[in-house]
């Protein structure tokens, strides 16, 4: 779709025919599915690869523009931030041999990709989250200027009233405040598309929904975002917050989130989707639309439904339902969206396998699932597999079982039996359902070899260090096509590093003692003492960051001034201050600039710690 058709919902004449061409649109399928208009044709599957860009630090570099300009094929495309972008695989017909082809054609884009921009210096991990992303990359100066997303942005900035915050609780715990939807920039998803046959759109739909839960338990690869730990696949949470359009009213109405598992079993019909969307999402952006669907229909052309096509993808399902025109015929397929990027191609194409395989060897007993489940626990199950991967209970029908064994018993041999019914040969549903198997057996994701690794190298690393070994050997064994199942811890050595490789955060002190303006002198004598500090910063009633009192300062007060003067009589009141994303080597030049033996690190307009010559000086040589 052009980005120069896509405006927002202000201008009131062109809200209202958007809308009317929307709504004639679903009159338009609700037609279509009754009279039986869909073609029963063979089966195809595709799917879409995203991919972060990285220089040889592992660190993401902004040049996709560029690289997409040297691929110069329509195959490689956009996404929101510029150190991401887009590989759009070729829809094949779900017969023998296509997994080895869908195998092989992502190793040649890739092999393309990589030799078309090898001038730029640059790599592309396959990490759902990239490990060494880092908040200044949020900048939203690194929205590819492209108008779908800055319209996207702006008009998301307008409906929150205010900055987007993520909270995310694993693990670890991480709080951020940003000025742009670009976090959602740090997921990268191997979606994929399967085409449903006519006659069985409800069931399999709500079969995709079933069994979400269990797929991705045995895929995530997405453990670590900003240094922290948080879920097995933090991906699940991350885009939801970023991408939330309710502010603190539409929360009071019960707003439902515009990145979503879904409310409901579908009851009768696929349209009820459509229809509920429309109900329950405002539109974000509109477009021209010069087909009237009905009119397109009845002249016997497939309708492109250019309306519904653009409200649906705005509503970000984790399976989304789409509708599209083929080779002049239309279809319904399900878009698979809760896959994460990675960790290697054969680990993807296994999951493909083992999906697929799922979908078309649903059982008859499971076909009236709104009569057997409740949608909740479905639900439930998909954010706890998010949260803990190979590691959840999920509630199956009427039982509770562990995700290994439900995988290993049940959903594997479902999964064969569905690739057989398909007339997949059986060395080629081995190959792929083995690497599925083996990692389940082994309980080793991506996720988990991620934490494991982390938590072990952290210990003797700084955060950012560890980002860039796990990154630099995950692309190791991801250009051997290695599955995860068969990697190997890194070997812990301390490898040479010197300050030009930390940035602030890696050294500074976050657990800070600081007084108040008001405060005598005399706490702070103490303080020093008690505490072996050389300095101490001073705040104000508002908690602002208002100076800072050093030994050397202190050394020039007369005993009397303890009890008779307080702290702000003495303070530095011009102090210069940091970001924590800053490298480390900026600070070192900041204070031999201003001769001071200390910086306050600020993030958000809120001081979160202190970097001082003494970091500096600690750093050596083999860290």
């Amino acid at each position: 779709m052009s980005g120069k058709s896509i405006n927002s919902t202000v201008n009131v004449k062109a809200r209202k025919a958007f809308t009317y061409h929307l709504l004639k649109d679903i009159e338009t399928l609700d037609q279509m599915l009754k009279n039986d208009l869909f073609p029963k044709d063979d089966i195809r599957i595709g799917a879409e690869q995203e991919l972060a860009i990285v220089d040889k630090k592992m660190k993401p570099t902004c040049k996709a523009l560029d690289i997409l300009d040297k691929v110069d094929n329509e195959l490689f495309v956009t996404e929101l931030s510029q150190f991401n972008l887009e590989i759009n695989l070729e829809p094949m017909l779900l017969k023998a041999g296509v997994f080895y082809n869908i195998h092989k054609k992502l190793k040649a884009h890739l092999e393309f990709l990589s030799e078309k921009s090898e001038s730029f210096d640059v790599e592309y991990p396959l990490a759902g989250i990239l490990p060494t992303i880092e908040r200044k990359d949020f900048n939203k100066e690194n929205i590819t200027p492209f108008q779908r997303y800055l319209v996207l942005n702006e008009i998301l900035k307008k409906t929150k009233e205010e900055t987007f915050e993520i909270r995310i609780s694993g693990v670890d715990e991480m709080t951020l405040k940003l000025d742009s939807i670009l976090a959602e920039s740090c997921n990268t998803s191997f979606q994929i598309h399967l085409q449903l046959k006519p006659g069985e759109f409800k069931e399999k739909y709500n079969w995709a929904q079933m069994i979400s839960g269990p797929v991705l338990s045995a895929c995530t690869n997405s453990p670590l975002l900003l240094g922290r730990e948080l879920w097995s696949e933090t991906r699940i949470a991350l885009f939801q917050q970023t991408v939330d359009s309710r502010n603190s009213t539409y929360l009071l109405r019960e707003q439902r989130p515009r990145v979503t598992f879904g409310e409901d079993w579908v009851q009768d019909c696929v349209s009820e989707i459509f229809k509920a969307d429309v109900s329950h999402y405002p539109l974000l952006i509109t477009a021209d639309v010069e087909e009237e669907s009905s009119e397109a229909l009845s002249q016997g052309k497939p309708p492109k439904l250019k309306a519904l096509a653009m409200h649906n993808g705005n509503i970000y399902k984790w399976n989304r339902l789409c509708y599209g025109v083929s080779e002049g015929k239309p279809h319904l397929r399900i878009e698979n969206r809760y896959i994460p990027t990675g960790p290697t191609l054969i680990d993807e194409v296994a999951n493909i396998a083992f999906w697929v395989g799922l979908m078309k060897g649903m059982p008859e007993e499971y076909r009236d699932l709104p009569n057997m489940m409740n949608f909740k626990a479905a639900r439930q199950n998909f954010y706890k597999a998010a949260k803990h991967g190979l590691n959840t209970q999920f509630e199956w029908f009427d039982k509770t079982i562990s995700a290994k064994s439900l995988i290993l018993k049940e959903l594997l041999p479902l999964s064969e039996k569905g690739l057989q019914n398909c007339g997949i040969p059986q060395e080629e549903i081995n190959v792929f359902l083995d690497i599925v198997k083996q990692r389940v057996k082994r309980n080793k994701t991506g996720s988990e070899w991620m934490s494991k690794n982390y938590n072990r190298l952290k210990k003797h690393f700084t955060k950012r260090r560890t980002a860039f070994f796990i990154t630099q050997q995950m692309l190791r064994y991801q250009k051997k096509d290695l599955p995860v199942y068969q990697w190997r811890n890194i070997s812990i050595n301390k490898k040479p590093c010197d300050i030009t490789d930390f940035i602030v955060s890696d050294v500074m002190t976050s657990e800070l003692i600081v007084v108040h303006e008001n405060d005598p002198i005399l706490i702070i004598k103490h303080l020093m003492q008690w505490n072996n500090l050389k300095e101490i910063l001073v705040e104000n009633n508002e908690h602002k960051l208002v100076g800072i009192v050093t030994l050397q300062q202190l050394n020039l007060v007369t005993s009397s001034a303890y009890q008779s003067k307080s702290v702000k009589t003495i303070m530095q009141s011009d102090v210069k201050t940091i970001n924590p994303d800053v490298e480390l080597v900026k600070a070192e030049e900041m204070m031999k600039k201003y001769k001071v033996l200390a910086l306050p690190v600020i993030s958000d307009d809120k001081l979160v710690g202190i970097v001082t010559t003494d970091h500096l000086n600690q750093l050596s040589v083999n860290e």
